[in-house]
């Protein structure tokens, strides 16, 4: 069949091997979209098997919609007359939306309920607070919410949750949660993670539901097994419990999503759950050149937990992998602009065959300052341009007003960050007179007061680092976003950035001034023809021609959170090299011996994983 023609051999044994469970080990760039659109072909066409019988689910809209693409060119390659309908092809959340819209009355909710976004659920968070008469000062609605999302991924119910709730914070959480929920079922709607949840509590309730998709969905594939969390799985099992026809296709050695709450042990436990499943390995890479495989496999090969597979590549040769060892975090940025600038001449290469990926975001401030300079344009994908980052604009909104007092929109975005229960109403009395507000409306008296300490501060013509120190400390703002999650760890260091920014300039007009010019180019992101700038958890499932990796020094990559734990240290080694085969034909990796922390230049220690680097496949610049 031609469906089958242009499949290296394990493609082809994945496609055939239709019946049972059926796992595939498949190597970064080995062509697993490839094996998982032939293999709907083939179920179609070759088994004869009805669409409406196969469910294929994926993590992306994205992923989605190139895999129905691909099957429907393909199936008009091989002059097949396509069907009325294609397979059950979706996300887990939009397959599970098709099913609850047909049963969720089960559960008292109209089939046109609503779908909650993560600002809708948030606003339901606040409103269970404000019910329940806990304060947003001291409880952080955000933290909340993601508690409540990662208790809704282990399928933990909000009754269950009181009683796995033991410290403080936790039992806030519960009675949180107790309320939210109450919220969402009077207004007739269900947030993102119940999508899944209540499916999965559809079927474990009502076995004869469970049963008629078990007979609907009689071949199950799923991609990126990887990153399932305990509902996704919990969901997949029960679909295939009867048929036990589950295609599930992943990389763990690609698993970087633990802090969303996957669990790449699902991949490893596969055959535990299917002590029959077929293992099939896809280990030829497509997509880059042999150092660069040999390189990224050396380092993730000092993982302990993980399968074993042994990558080749496809392709003959290539240049040897860069690292470059660069003096500061200024050098390593402008050799790595000067080499982009290079091969786009010398081998007329466009702007967009080049990405710059690092681990956090607060990294971007360098590049962007530096290309605009240049006068090149980029853009971020998977995050804002850092100085249109929520918590730089709040900063910058004190910073300003301490410039000038009668900027209201500073005002009104200073005056509750943090929240002060400032509402739109009082702010409108504000803006007509500031010193009559002051003497009428205690609260913004109160905030006024805290302002005038923060200018007696500056006017002894303070560094602007040292104003932001002062400005976080008095209003709080630091602590406010202090709260223990992911996102606050990202934000602080952002914080940490705008200080290293700020201590570059000797007084305050200075450096808002430089501030204003640059958040005034935003256009440049909008050009087609532009240097892409993301983090390495935002690249993957992308490629590039080439990519430059910076930033390689202990406590950034691996970040510091994560080096006294085992488990954590091998997930940031699996994000090196998730970002290493993002490379096609060239690969570099930078990191400086200095970098400007706190207004002084402090020494950097260069990552464990460069040691793990094979010195054949390697070339080292020192700078």
């Amino acid at each position: 069949m031609d469906v089958l023609r242009s499949l290296n051999e394990s493609q082809k044994e994945a496609v055939l091997k239709t019946e049972g469970p059926v796992l595939i080990l498949a190597g970064a760039g080995s062509g697993k979209t490839r094996a998982l659109t032939h293999r709907i072909a083939y179920l179609m066409y070759g088994k004869m098997v009805s669409p409406q019988n196969i469910l294929a689910v994926t993590f992306t809209n994205k992923a989605a919609g190139e895999m129905s693409d691909r099957i429907g060119k393909l199936l008009t390659a091989d002059s097949w007359k396509l069907p009325s309908r294609l397979p059950w092809l979706g996300t887990f959340h939009s397959i599970c939306v098709k099913i609850l819209r047909r049963e969720i009355k089960l559960f008292g909710y109209s089939q046109n309920f609503t779908i909650y976004d993560s600002d809708d659920s948030l606003r339901a968070v606040k409103r269970a607070m404000k019910d329940l008469e806990i304060e947003e000062k001291k409880y952080n609605p955000k933290a909340i919410r993601s508690f409540i999302s990662g208790a809704k991924g282990e399928l933990v119910s909000a009754k269950a949750y009181q009683s796995f709730a033991f410290d403080h914070f936790q039992k806030i959480v519960s009675k949180v949660y107790l309320r939210y929920e109450e919220i969402l079922k009077k207004a007739d709607a269900l947030d993102f993670d119940d999508l899944i949840m209540k499916t999965v509590e559809i079927f474990q309730k009502h076995p004869e539901i469970l049963e008629n998709y078990q007979n609907i969905f009689k071949y199950i594939l799923v991609d990126e097994y990887q990153d399932t969390n305990h509902a996704q799985y919990i969901f997949l099992k029960l679909l295939a419990q009867k048929n036990r026809n589950i295609f599930a296709i992943g990389d763990d050695w690609q698993s970087i999503y633990s802090f969303r709450g996957a669990k790449f042990q699902n991949i490893l436990d596969f055959k535990k759950d299917y002590p029959d499943a077929k293992v099939i390995y896809l280990e030829k890479n497509y997509r880059s050149t042999p150092p660069i495989i040999k390189a990224a496999q050396s380092v993730i090969l000092n993982n302990e937990m993980r399968s074993d597979k042994n990558l080749t590549a496809e392709k003959v040769a290539g240049a040897p992998v860069i690292v470059l060892n660069s003096p500061t975090k200024k050098e390593e940025v402008e050799f790595i602009l000067d080499e982009i600038e290079s091969l786009v001449q010398g081998e007329k290469k466009e702007l967009c065959d080049f990405v710059v990926l690092y681990r956090t975001n607060a990294q971007s401030r360098a590049f962007e300052e530096s290309l605009i300079s240049r006068g090149v344009p980029y853009r971020i994908i998977g995050g804002l341009k850092f100085y249109a980052r929520k918590e730089i604009k709040d900063v910058l909104a004190y910073l300003m007003l301490l410039q000038n007092p009668n900027d209201f929109i500073a005002l009104s975005r200073a005056v509750n960050s943090p929240s002060r229960g400032i509402g739109e109403k009082t702010l409108a009395k504000i803006s007509i007179d500031l010193d009559k507000a002051k003497e009428e409306i205690p609260k913004y008296k109160e905030f006024s007061n805290m302002l005038d300490k923060i200018k007696d501060f500056a006017s002894s013509n303070q560094r602007p680092d040292l104003i932001i120190d002062k400005v976080l400390k008095l209003t709080g703002y630091e602590e406010y976003l202090s709260d223990g999650s992911i996102e606050s760890e990202s934000r602080l260091e952002n914080l940490k950035e705008l200080k290293n920014a700020a201590s570059a300039y000797n007084n305050l007009p200075t450096f808002l001034d430089s501030v204003a010019l640059i958040s005034d180019i935003d256009e440049l992101q909008e050009k087609e023809k532009s240097l892409t700038l993301m983090t390495v958890h935002a690249a993957k499932g992308l490629e590039f021609p080439v990519v430059f990796i910076s930033g390689l020094e202990e406590g950034l990559f691996p970040h510091s959170q994560s080096m006294e734990d085992q488990f954590e240290l091998e997930e940031e080694r699996r994000l090196f090299y998730v970002g290493m085969t993002r490379a096609m034909d060239r690969l570099y990796i930078s990191h400086a011996k200095t970098r400007f922390l706190y207004g002084e230049l402090q020494p950097c220690i260069p990552s464990r994983f460069l040691q793990e680097l094979p010195e054949n496949q390697i070339e080292v610049i020192e700078l």
